[in-house]
């Protein structure tokens, strides 16, 4: 299998499992390390433990080379285990993007922008953090306990599994009443700091949100009341679970582990004492860490639930390159295209051809801007084909189409910077080409954030005449445009359709701008499709 295949397969099937074995041997090397770490403290803690009966120089050795190898194995552990960890994040958020960006433009709806942000950041990082510790807890929580149990039995007896009992209740107060008390809020809080997010990232916006949607003060009130909700919630936690964990946190400090060491072992021999004193932590130590420990599991175990059930999501097929005509870039084959239980497009054809310009119009919601997603393959139809054909160079590879959505996004950064997004080869006269092309007479070393609606959307627009795509889309492009501007950037395109040997296929409700166009695809009210030419 070649790199690029096995690239190809994680897109397709991809998982976190797939993602764990990037980093596989290096944690399973670290498990190994973490293990023999503990072993090695809990033969130091025997050796000492014997020196007290019969203290001799190679038992001291024996006790300093044991440490020493401790202290090596456990520094070994740490760096292989995020050296693995790193592996495993870095192919895991790999994967979440690659998915995310081959979903349905339909499928994509469904998730807010906090469920893609949790995605592809926390629930990695919840994932992250689970898979990093996961070495030294193997040994903490399981290792070293059982082998320092065996040593307390073979030198002190089952008696001294009394001194056991008050690591034994913290373990259970953190293994079975923390993790149901977190469960119930942690959903909650998540939601709550989802909110607390939004409504920041609202308020950072200022004056741009409320022209866009209409809120004066939804931000700043939405703000307070999510951080109230938060404050509300995480003082009720507090107050359940304060009491339990004091009294757990008091079982854990050495004084009650020793008191029943005493009691039990005042008249024994002087080694079999320092055995219940040295190895009746051996629940205790895991107990302070489980806290910890059960925490990284049920959250990365909950993070591991959303993003297989993301990766069970259906993504839009890849299809090869097809034969079409010699002049067609792409074609839709008797296609269906329905949002939710309309119809958009029933049993439609259609060739998109290299020269021509077409508009596709339409009574406001009757899915323009669905098909012509659909056209670009963010969507797949309900029914029949759409085909595209091979880039301008003749390669097997299919040609891509390039999407100019709606709106008047930018990315931080210059103007240049934004006309240059998917061709940072190009040189900057051809940037300045392309801009005044699109009407933009402002610099490209300008920002991009302080300029117009209408200034950004024609950034955007300039991208078309940068681009090598042979099937340019664009939606809604001179919606913030005055008629003249609007004008002259059609008749722009119209020349980079004709002069170049593009297909250019625009959205628009501007009956003045589709008469432009080379020809016509009207939308009915989701039933039925005609197909004009233009003068």
């Amino acid at each position: 299998m070649t790199a690029a295949s096995a690239a190809e397969g994680i897109r397709r099937e991809p998982s976190v499992f797939v993602a764990l074995t990037r980093g596989a041997w290096q944690l399973a090397i670290a498990v190994v390390a973490a293990a023999a770490s503990g072993l090695a403290m809990v033969g130091a803690l025997w050796c000492v433990v014997r020196s007290v009966g019969s203290p001799s120089a190679p038992l001291t050795a024996m006790v300093c080379g044991l440490w020493v190898l401790s202290a090596l194995g456990a520094s070994l552990s740490s760096w292989l285990a995020h050296e693995g960890e790193a592996r495993f994040s870095a192919s895991l958020r790999r994967q979440t993007a690659t998915h995310i960006a081959a979903l349905p433009s339909r499928t994509l709806s469904r998730y807010s922008g906090n469920d893609l942000r949790r995605l592809i950041g926390d629930d990695v990082s919840a994932l992250h953090h689970m898979v990093a510790h996961l070495p030294s807890e193997i040994a903490t929580l399981a290792v070293v306990p059982i082998a320092t149990i065996a040593a307390l039995l073979s030198v002190a007896g089952p008696v001294a599994l009394l001194a056991l009992i008050p690591g034994l209740l913290a373990a259970a107060h953190f293994l079975f009443v923390v993790p149901r008390l977190s469960r119930r809020h942690g959903d909650r809080n998540a939601r709550v700091m989802g909110e607390i997010v939004t409504a920041v990232d609202d308020y950072s916006h200022g004056m741009q949100t409320c022209r866009v949607f209409g809120v004066t003060s939804g931000a700043a009130a939405s703000y307070a009341t999510a951080t109230r909700n938060f404050t509300d919630g995480f003082v009720s936690y507090v107050r359940k679970v304060a009491t339990l964990s004091a009294l757990a946190t008091a079982f854990m400090q050495a004084v009650a582990t020793y008191a029943i060491a005493y009691a039990i072992g005042y008249a024994a021999d002087p080694e079999a004492l320092a055995a219940m004193l040295l190895f009746g932590l051996a629940i205790v130590t895991p107990a302070m860490r489980l806290g910890h420990g059960i925490d990284y599991i049920r959250t990365g175990r909950e993070a591991a639930h959303r993003v297989t059930g993301l990766f069970h999501e259906a993504t839009v097929p890849e299809k090869p390159a097809a034969a079409l005509g010699s002049s067609a870039v792409a074609e839709l084959v008797d296609v269906t295209l329905r949002a939710g239980d309309r119809t958009i497009v029933e049993g439609f054809s259609h060739s998109f051809t290299r020269g021509r310009v077409t508009a596709i119009t339409g009574p406001s919601g009757c899915g323009k801007s669905t098909l012509l997603r659909a056209i670009a393959g963010l969507d797949s139809p309900d029914r029949g084909e759409i085909r595209f054909g091979t880039n301008p160079l003749g390669a097997t590879e299919r040609a891509l189409p390039l999407l100019i959505p709606q709106g008047s996004d930018v990315l931080p950064g210059t103007i240049a910077e934004n006309v240059s997004l998917g061709r940072h080869d190009a040189q900057q006269g051809q940037g300045t080409r392309a801009l005044k092309r699109a009407q933009l007479t402002a610099s490209p070393d300008a920002p991009a954030g302080p300029l117009s609606g209408g200034e950004r959307q024609r950034v955007n627009i300039a991208r078309a005449f940068l681009s090598a795509s042979p099937l340019i889309l664009l939606d809604e492009p001179t919606s913030a445009l005055d008629a003249a501007t609007g004008t002259a950037v059609i008749d722009e395109l119209l020349r980079l359709a004709h002069d170049e040997h593009r297909a250019i296929v625009l959205v628009t409700h501007d009956a003045r701008i589709a008469q432009l166009a080379d020809e016509r695809l009207v939308l009915g009210a989701g039933l039925s499709t005609a197909i004009g030419e233009n003068a």
